[in-house]
């Protein structure tokens, strides 16, 4: 990974690879694993709802708030597991998704929902009118150059209800910004950077929570790749193996889970590397 300090030049990333990551996910079954990052390192379903469950808990009260009679729209929906959620607890839920096997994934997931529609389009672009009272972003700032990420939070203000709440969910480094080479391309912005963005949208009132659940599933994936450099002996991909990691850290999560990463923090030990922020705007 390569790193850059926080500077006012804009950060930039390619958006036809990040097209093509998303599109050569190989059918709606593997886009839904890749959606909740369970693909690459064999994490078994239960990781997920892990996961789903713990992110839940994390924002409901922030939901509690805008009422069951609430419009939503999910931008950047991925394999719909909140379009899910959202069409079960409020009035209506709309997502929105640029990847054709996501958008398969995510219409199929909430098939048996008569108020839940998913649709596909680029968030930037094929926005439904609105208004909206919630507007959740799950992990697509991350995917958009600087510019983009300040015009997009534009665009959703427009489509706001007065008085209506936009969250975004979006992986996060301690410091500035890093940007990974290869195929997969990303930004991971620092909280004190996405503020910046968010105020030159012109948005200054942000509640900010870190994601437990997004972090339980970051610390079992670095345990994968640990147990993969340290025993090369064994199969890399192993859906056994996977689930044996998952099973020991969840049977241990006061402390996996808990009380390690919490204490590394507090030695400025930066593990795991990655972290995880819901924003609400």
């Amino acid at each position: 990974m390569s790193s850059d300090r926080e500077q006012p030049s804009e950060t930039k990333i390619d958006d036809d690879a990040v097209k093509r990551y998303f599109e050569g996910t190989g059918g709606s079954k593997a886009a839904a694993a890749m959606s909740m990052m369970a693909h690459e390192h064999n994490l078994p379903a239960g990781a997920v709802g892990y996961r789903l469950s713990r992110e839940l808990a994390t924002i409901q009260p922030w939901l509690n708030e805008v009422g069951t009679s609430g419009r939503v729209l999910d931008v950047g929906c991925g394999a719909g597991a909140w379009v899910e959620i959202f069409a079960n607890q409020f009035q209506s839920a709309v997502g929105v998704e640029r990847s054709g096997p996501m958008v398969e994934a995510a219409q199929e997931r909430v098939a048996y929902l008569p108020n839940a529609d998913v649709y596909q389009g680029d968030g930037r672009e094929d926005l439904p009118d609105g208004p909206f009272d919630f507007i959740f972003l799950g992990g697509l700032m991350m995917y958009l150059k600087d510019s983009d990420v300040v015009e997009l939070l534009h665009s959703l203000k427009e489509r706001l209800n007065s008085g209506g709440t936009i969250i975004l969910r979006e992986s996060t480094v301690r410091k500035g910004v890093v940007t990974p080479t290869g195929e997969y391309q990303v930004i991971y912005r620092s909280v004190d950077v996405y503020r910046q963005l968010i105020l030159e949208a012109g948005i200054s009132d942000v509640d900010v929570r870190g994601n437990p659940g997004y972090t339980s599933m970051v610390i079992a994936e670095e345990m994968v790749d640990l147990r993969r450099k340290l025993m090369p002996f064994l199969p890399k991909q192993s859906l056994t193996l996977g689930s044996l990691t998952w099973g020991v850290l969840r049977a241990t999560a006061p402390l996996s889970f808990g009380a390690l990463p919490w204490t590394l923090t507090k030695l400025h030990v930066s593990w795991p590397k990655l972290q995880n922020h819901f924003f609400r705007l």
